[in-house]
């Protein structure tokens, strides 16, 4: 399980709601957004693993698992439920420090679908904690009954 953000291109004055009806058409990938991607990351986080396999490719950090993913043009971000609390809402406002760089290197715009919001409404990442926090619950629930 991952908390994911997603990424559209918007024309301007489009809704969000036809974004995301018309998300999969006219995609292309994008190996120059891509190496901005991998630059602008790298300055944030530090070491970064990156796999490739042109039209795909996917960048890992494993100190926080960020995970950027550019699919056949499409773009995605996930970070695994593994932290809760304040190291929750660290990792998320790094998740979120890295969102803006692929959106200004690929000129597409985040969507949060967790809080249901683009990121750019999205005025406090903290708001991302209490999943994270119900998700460790959940965890902490199956470790006890395990013991």
């Amino acid at each position: 399980m991952s908390y994911d953000l997603y990424f559209y291109r918007r024309d301007p004055g489009q809704s969000w709601d036809d974004a995301l009806t018309a998300a999969a058409s006219a995609l292309q990938p994008d190996p120059t957004a891509w190496d901005g991607v991998v630059t602008g990351v790298r300055d944030l986080l530090g070491e970064v693993n990156i796999v490739a396999y042109p039209p795909n490719w996917e960048l890992d950090h494993d100190g926080t698992g960020i995970c950027v993913n550019h699919w056949e043009g499409g773009w995605e971000m996930s970070v695994p439920y593994r932290t809760h609390g304040e190291a929750a809402r660290q990792v998320v406002g790094l998740l979120y420090e890295v969102a803006s760089v692929v959106e200004r290197e690929s000129g597409f715009e985040c969507f949060d679908p967790q809080l249901g919001l683009p990121k750019a409404q999205v005025t406090d990442p903290g708001a991302a904690v209490p999943t994270f926090d119900a998700v460790a619950g959940q965890y902490g629930r199956r470790d006890a009954a395990r013991a």
